[in-house]
């Protein structure tokens, strides 16, 4: 995130960090409705089901869009993807802003946009490989990262003082905060390299291979932890008679870390042995997440997150960067796509069947994020590719010199 401040004060504006100070802008809108859609629900006349339905909706849908997302990247090229994926994803917001016809459509609506979202994923991470060196694509998406925290922590702030006024008025701040992102991505070049007007000659099976399988599965991991969190941790801070106030506070300490730390981490593991960083890294949120449920004291629990934040900060940028460098030019997009896919689908198992457990026992979701995270460090410390591999990054500099042809 620092990185990207000094970029802003120097005015040096390369196309990579446009597009995340897009997505900063996006992302911001996209999570001011977080908070704020179980009450648009219930002001429908929905109860717990229907506002089950409507958050774990767009969750499956976008992890349902992910790999036939990633064939249009490669196909059709980045940018088409990024820029409609995005129109489609305003125009639903200002439909549910509009706030007319029963609730199944508006849960339709809702699930479209899920589908958009996942559409736009995989586009946005293989335009970034793209546009970046391999020697430096896990500080990138460490940047991304960082990006994402602070949408996280601002959104939700923002959603909350607009529906002050009207449930439905965050639709319309999440719309024209997409709007407003995506006049970032109109003067961009095509990143796709010449000469892939179709999908490409990718060797049969890639998806198979270690290099891909294990960071996918890894990230399958990471999700299932991060989303089970989601789900649980105010509950748990609840039974230790925390407020509203301090679990706010408690998640913003958790970025603290994720910020601070999200550049380093990024070059450490541009530059490091990624078998010992990422299995380490899955190590230690394990040990945390197996102390959580005999912790009573709200400062120790505060400790032990910003521990875990550190371990967190590594583990998703040095995967994704992992995977950017393991395949071929021709199959990044559906590359890009295969990894959200393993992401989104562990997130949708950690909110909805560890996040459920916690009603069976208080222990069982943390214990069972602990052996997903055990799982994920002994896959990659015994197959995760020690260092980024040496590949051809030729196309960079024709990439380099068409965006600035755009520009002028």
């Amino acid at each position: 995130m620092l990185d990207l401040i000094r970029r802003l004060r120097a005015g040096h504006l390369d196309a990579a960090t446009r597009l995340l100070l897009g997505q900063l802008v996006m992302f911001t809108g996209i999570a001011a409705v977080f908070p704020v859609a179980p009450l648009y629900v219930r002001s429908h006349g929905g109860g717990p089901v229907a506002v089950a339905l409507f958050i774990a909706g767009p969750m499956v849908a976008n992890t349902l869009a992910q790999i036939p997302a990633g064939h249009l990247v490669d196909r059709l090229g980045r940018k088409p993807v990024l820029i409609g994926s995005r129109i489609v994803f305003a125009a639903l917001s200002f439909a549910l802003f509009a706030n007319l016809g029963p609730l199944w459509l508006l849960a339709l609506f809702r699930c479209g946009q899920g589908f958009t979202g996942g559409a736009y994923v995989p586009a946005l991470r293989a335009a970034l490989a793209d546009l970046t060196e391999p020697g430096g694509r896990a500080q990138r998406y460490a940047q991304l990262q960082a990006i994402e925290m602070v949408g996280l922590l601002v959104g939700p702030f923002i959603g909350g003082a607009i529906a002050l006024w009207t449930y439905s008025a965050i639709f319309l701040c999440s719309g024209l905060g997409t709007l407003l992102g995506v006049t970032a991505l109109f003067r961009m070049a095509e990143t796709r390299s010449a000469g892939h007007d179709e999908e490409g000659p990718a060797l049969p099976g890639w998806w198979r291979s270690r290099v891909v399988l294990v960071p996918s599965l890894a990230l399958l991991a990471a999700g299932v932890v991060f989303a089970m969190y989601d789900t649980v941790w105010p509950q748990y801070l609840q039974a230790r008679n925390v407020g509203p106030f301090l679990i706010g506070v408690s998640i913003s300490v958790f970025a603290i870390p994720v910020l601070a730390l999200a550049g380093k981490a990024g070059r450490l593991a541009d530059r490091s042995n990624r078998r010992l960083l990422v299995g380490g890294s899955f190590l230690l949120v394990a040990a945390c997440a197996t102390t959580y449920p005999f912790l009573r004291s709200y400062p120790v629990i505060l400790a032990v997150g910003v521990v875990e934040a550190c371990g967190f900060t590594v583990v998703e940028p040095t995967l994704f960067a992992v995977i950017s460098e393991s395949t071929p030019v021709e199959v990044r997009g559906r590359a890009m796509g295969l990894g959200g896919f393993f992401q989104f689908g562990g997130s949708a198992f950690g909110a909805g069947v560890l996040g459920s457990l916690y009603g069976v026992s208080a222990r069982l979701p943390f214990f069972g994020a602990t052996a997903a995270c055990i799982f994920a460090a002994l896959m990659s410390l015994l197959w995760l590719p020690l260092r980024r591999l040496r590949r051809e990054a030729t196309e960079l500099s024709a990439i380099n010199v068409l965006d600035m042809e755009v520009q002028v």
